[in-house]
């Protein structure tokens, strides 16, 4: 009889695997961190057992392109332009530490109610923030955000050098990579430092990339070319992270894809921000490496990847008008192996098969939102999860065989005391901001 130290008996099993196949009434074994066996009514013995019929059991959800911010709700419904003037970049330049540290335990807790296990995060102070995600016990890629030009406030290259040299590589679940902001807020000397370290060190390249009209422009207006094909150029695209992909043509597709770089479907964040929509189909079919990501609670606003999956298949079935575009299981793949695949972990994660790394989640599907369920050839419970479902369905959250969530119950993080930090320190953040202007 197999030795394991967790099993999950009787829930629906969405694997996620490349024939799409779901499970009914199966259990899913873990040992040493790893996924040992999936299957109907397996004979093993386990130091844990967590009984989850009613529900579904799917891969832990991969946040690909998020920065853990402090403030959200805070001068919204502005133009892009207002919104960095009076909000983003002056933060930027006053945030401490103090403020990230807080940031972090509410944006991890939010992330570990709703079954995020996997993150992305560009943002500042992260020698600070590393040691919240080895407390909390998530899965992170932590890249310090870099800025050579523009009103906003980057990391130095001294201190985003530090950081990626201490961290990557060095840990078990943290991964640190290189991070410049944009094309149009960092230099070309600026990019190739960033692919110099990233060479280095082994690791990988990530930026913001076509996320706007206006950046688009800039850059050809600079540089003669558009974003991608400068950095093609410069030679950095190779591997590269591009959150947003808003903006591509069909040749930046095309590059994307010949020199393995991923994009990161940010459509929560597209919407408010009036950014524009990605056009994940076609980036898909020039075969680029498509996740799913959340943006900041600033410009979201929450961290919710099941309201992301649904609103990335909505969005695109309503621009195109054509309701059969990015069903479902698209959809929700997008949340799980497609991030994991875009930030270079499928081997590890996004799929519930034997070897893998067992982070998973268990979602309710006991709720009247969820009737009917039906299980078997006819199974709609993708459909469910992706069309009703939402953070609150979230049961267990699981990382490396680690319960970080059971029972809606957190365990590695200490939820009064984020209250309290978070509450400080936005009110210390928030006064440093200028003045609400009038706008149209």
């Amino acid at each position: 009889m197999l030795s394991a130290d967790l099993v999950l008996r009787g829930g629906s099993v969405v694997t996620m695997d490349a024939a799409g196949t779901v499970l009914p009434e199966a259990d899913v074994a873990v040992a040493d961190g790893a996924i040992v066996a999936v299957g109907p009514a397996l004979e093993v013995e386990a130091a844990r057992v967590l009984d989850v019929r009613g529900c579904a059991v799917t891969p832990g959800f991969v946040n690909a392109h998020t920065h853990q911010c402090l403030l959200r709700g805070t001068k919204e419904d502005r133009p892009l332009e207002t919104w960095l003037d009076e909000l983003c970049f002056p933060m930027e330049h006053a945030l401490q530490p103090s403020h990230t540290v807080a940031a972090a335990q509410m944006n991890q807790i939010e992330m570990i109610r709703s079954g995020t296990t996997t993150f992305v995060d560009m943002y500042r102070h992260l020698s600070d923030i590393a040691p919240i995600v080895d407390r909390s016990g998530l899965r992170a890629v932590l890249a310090p955000q870099i800025m050579d030009v523009g009103n906003g406030r980057g990391e130095t290259w001294e201190e985003a050098e530090d950081f990626v040299r201490a961290w990557a590589g060095q840990h078990p679940r943290i991964d640190a990579w290189v991070g410049p902001h944009a094309p149009y807020t960092v230099h070309a000397e600026g990019y190739l430092r960033a692919r110099r370290l990233a060479d280095e060190v082994g690791t990988r390249v990530m930026t913001h990339l076509c996320e706007t009209r206006f950046e688009v422009e800039e850059v050809t207006r600079r540089e003669g070319v558009g974003p991608v094909e400068w950095l093609d150029r410069l030679g950095v695209l190779d591997g590269l992270l591009g959150a947003h992909g808003v903006w591509l043509s069909d040749d930046d597709r095309e590059r994307l894809a010949r020199r393995g770089a991923s994009i990161v479907h940010n459509p929560s964040s597209n919407m408010k921000l009036a950014s524009g929509v990605a056009e994940v189909g076609k980036a898909k079919e020039a075969g680029v490496a498509v996740g799913l990501g959340t943006d900041s609670v600033l410009s979201n606003n929450n961290l919710d990847m099941i309201e992301e999956a649904r609103l990335a298949s909505f969005l695109q079935k309503v621009t195109l008008g054509d309701a059969t575009a990015l069903p479902a299981a698209e959809a929700l793949r997008l949340a799980t192996m497609g991030g994991a695949e875009a930030i270079g972990m499928a081997d590890r994660i996004g799929s519930i098969e034997v070897g893998k790394r067992a982070d998973l989640v268990v979602i309710s599907l006991e709720a009247a939102h969820m009737w009917p369920v039906f299980i078997g050839e006819q199974t709609n419970i993708v459909e469910q999860i992706v069309y009703s479902a939402s953070a609150a369905d979230v049961r267990h959250t699981i990382v490396d065989g680690v319960p970080l969530m059971l029972d809606r119950e957190l365990l590695t993080l200490d939820e009064a005391e984020a209250s309290e930090a978070v509450r400080l320190a936005a009110a210390d953040l928030i006064g440093t901001l200028p003045p609400t202007t009038p706008y149209q």
